[in-house]
């Protein structure tokens, strides 16, 4: 029992070397890319630096090494490697995929660092991306650990043909912008974004390819959002002249009520009915709006704009078919008016009799 143990042990013991030893690969400290950001172009100068701390997967390093690749043409590499902060070592090495091996990488115990860079420049064959960096860190040719970095290449020709697409759509916005304010829509929060959009594309016409392309971005982002802020506002009026609608029909629908007493008049009430569905389609067209579902919200308020004029034209030819009628709040006041006045004209006819009489008396 106790020798089973003792083998137990020992196994259990051995299995935690060996996750030991595979465990181990790199870690990038610090990196630097120059340009920093955005679009490369084919003929740019780049440079790129790494500095990585790394552990030998096995003590011994056998068939252990860093292998780098590039796709920058006339690539010059320069590598330091670096223990407990002092240089050991130092070389250069140019091409598309130099390799430190095992002899030159493996330094026992301490603080190690690989200090690698690169300088090359963007082939003129390169279609969307170029491969700036990659690091592989290998075992018997198995990869253990790999970082690569890669950016966007742009060429003249790209660029121009994107600039083209985003001035369509920019001329294509206006006209659309122009149309809706004709039909009283407020362009003026799309109107703004236009403008940066249409500054964007001016700046990307005359500068080079790289820096054009971040302009052409900076547009169609403008350019999208400015389609986005003119849909809701044509939403917004549209449901906005249903509301306007319905408050008219509502001031007829309170003529017939109040001053005609003919609420229960069945043609009325088919006006109230329609009037009715108007309103339900004006909740859903503003429900719609809110969740800015603008497409839907239009639909919606069309609807109950078209109920509403429906029941509103129905309401004008009941009234022109009932004519004004008598009522206190009009006619009435207009005969009580009229009745005032004729008193008073003969109230003051009789007294002017009266002093006239008075005067050929004395």
């Amino acid at each position: 029992m106790k020798a089973n143990i003792s083998r137990g042990f020992i196994l259990l013991l051995a299995l935690v070397c060996v996750v030991q030893v595979v465990s181990a690969d790199f870690d990038i400290k610090t990196e630097t890319v120059n340009p920093a950001s955005g679009a490369l172009e084919p003929g740019q100068q780049v440079n790129a630096r790494y500095v990585l701390t790394y552990d030998m997967i096995t003590s011994t390093a056998n068939d252990e090494s860093f292998e780098f690749s590039t796709g920058l043409q006339n690539a010059v590499w320069d590598f330091k490697i670096y223990r407990d902060g002092v240089a050991i070592y130092t070389t250069k090495k140019t091409g598309y995929y130099p390799v430190l091996t095992e002899f030159e990488i493996a330094y026992g115990d301490g603080d190690i660092e690989l200090d690698a860079q690169v300088r090359g420049t963007v082939p003129s064959s390169a279609n969307s991306q170029v491969l700036v960096t990659k690091i592989d860190h290998l075992r018997d040719e198995d990869v253990k650990d790999t970082y690569s970095v890669s950016r966007d290449v742009v060429s003249a020709a790209q660029v121009e043909g994107s600039l083209s697409a985003q001035q369509q759509r920019l001329k294509d916005l206006k006209a659309d912008m122009d149309e809706k304010a004709a039909e009283g829509v407020d362009v003026t929060a799309a109107q703004a974004k236009y403008n940066a959009a249409s500054q964007a594309l001016t700046s990307a016409a005359s500068a080079g390819p790289a820096q054009a392309s971040s302009y052409v971005a900076t547009a169609k982002t403008d350019i999208d959002e400015a389609t986005v802020l003119l849909d809701k506002a044509w939403a917004q009026k549209a449901v906005a002249d249903t509301g306007a609608a319905i408050e008219s029909l509502d001031g007829m629908i309170t003529y017939f009520v109040e001053n005609r007493s003919m609420n229960s008049d069945p043609q009325v009430v088919a006006i109230m009915t329609k009037r009715e569905s108007a309103v339900q389609f004006y909740s859903q067209a503003q429900d719609n709006l809110n969740a800015e579902n603008y497409p839907l919200a239009r639909s919606k308020a069309a609807d109950g704009l078209s109920k509403a004029n429906e029941a509103l034209a129905d309401a004008n030819a009941l009234k022109e078919k009932i004519g004004e009628g008598f009522g206190l709040s009009s006619d009435l006041l207009l005969y009580i008016g009229i009745g005032v006045v004729i008193v008073l004209v003969v109230a003051g006819v009789v007294i002017y009799r009266k002093r006239t009489g008075w005067d050929e008396l004395g």
